[in-house]
């Protein structure tokens, strides 16, 4: 035998016998469906160990990490998920990142990276190139190039903290939260910021309530929903949050509630409704498209001192599905709940899943 006969032979065996003895590696989860959820568990700050599970309709089949074998991890908390077309964008704030997907298949297609000082919360899509996010940390809105993967050298001023963001024609609404307590006292805390995109500036502030996180329009009525979770230092004193409504384009604020918000998420009813928000006790239903709306509980937690409901969503069949985050320390799971019937389903997965999202 030849002396590179012998070393390839020897090449060979080594392989084999360290083959044996390591361990398994993984393999990436086989993709069989076309739809189903997406679910963006948070992880825990700091850990690196943010996940994107997926489940698979209507077979109810889990996938609980779509890059588990692939050497890639999603990063460090998990915040928010956007989809356009096929194209799934991931934020995840501590790895100042968003990550993007083929929606249909799970596959990995690239990464928005951004700037250093940057804390991203929240992405608003406004068209098939233009993607903005919210800077919490520094006050501002960074634009993105959605199909170029990469940060645009575009920032908009706001207020303190800002967390959600929406757009409708040449307006775009950001919530300055003030970061609860935090920054409570600062300027344009506890508002919602108006911008124009023409214009390249904010043109406005509508006054909305303390710790302002959401902004959410409805589906095809000009209106303009902010939701406020209130102060943690006032919670024995005022735990109450609530909801403004404003009219759109005049900006006018016509309603208001007040209710025990306890969660950022909110979803339509399938009808549109009803508005449905998480808080005290369960899920809370403002009939928005009612001249005397009062807010009720229309699905009671059975369990609130085990179970901390994070995250809401409604199907195209009007099922309610809920991230249930249980004590944030532990592996979450995710319910899918019919209205008059009960709970249907219950899918496991990753550390505080905290947004939804149907494709």
């Amino acid at each position: 035998m030849s002396l590179p006969a012998v070393l390839l032979a020897s090449l060979v065996l080594l392989s084999l016998a360290l083959e044996g003895c390591g361990e398994p590696t993984a393999s990436r989860p086989e993709i069989t469906g076309r739809h189903g959820v997406y679910v963006l568990c948070e992880g825990l700050w700091g850990q690196n160990n943010a996940t994107l599970a997926r489940i698979e309709l209507p077979e109810g089949r889990i996938i609980p990490d779509v890059l588990a074998g692939t050497g890639m991890q999603l990063g460090d908390v998990g915040n928010d998920m956007r989809l356009r077309g096929d194209t799934l964008y991931v934020v995840v704030s501590g790895s100042r990142s968003i990550e993007c997907f083929r929606a249909s298949t799970a596959e990995w297609l690239g990464r928005i990276r951004l700037s250093e000082n940057l804390y991203p919360r929240q992405l608003c899509i406004v068209n098939d190139t233009l993607g903005l996010v919210t800077d919490l940390y520094g006050d501002a809105v960074t634009a993105v190039h959605l199909q170029r993967f990469q940060e645009l050298p575009v920032r908009y001023p706001v207020g303190p903290a800002p967390e959600g963001i929406a757009a409708f024609g040449d307006y775009v609404f950001v919530a300055n939260s003030g970061y609860g307590d935090y920054r409570a006292a600062e300027p344009k805390a506890g508002t919602v910021s108006v911008l124009s995109l023409q214009r390249g500036t904010e043109i406005a502030t509508l006054p909305a309530g303390p710790n302002v996180v959401t902004v959410v329009l409805h589906p095809w009525r000009q209106y303009l929903y902010a939701v406020y979770l209130h102060l943690p230092s006032l919670w024995q004193a005022d735990s109450l949050g609530g909801v403004v409504e404003y009219e759109l384009p005049s900006l006018q604020r016509r309603r208001s509630w007040r209710l025990p918000v306890g969660s950022y998420d909110v979803a339509w009813s399938s009808r549109a409704d009803t508005l449905l928000l998480l808080g005290n006790g369960g899920i809370w239903g403002i009939a928005t498209t009612a001249q005397e709306a009062v807010p009720q509980l229309v699905w009671r937690n059975p369990q609130p001192q085990f179970d901390a409901w994070y995250t809401i969503a409604v199907d195209g069949s009007g099922d309610i599905w809920i991230g249930n985050a249980r004590s944030f320390t532990v592996a979450g799971e995710v319910l899918r709940l019919r209205p008059g019937v009960g709970i249907l389903q219950r899918f496991p997965v990753g550390l505080n899943p905290g947004a939804l999202l149907f494709f």
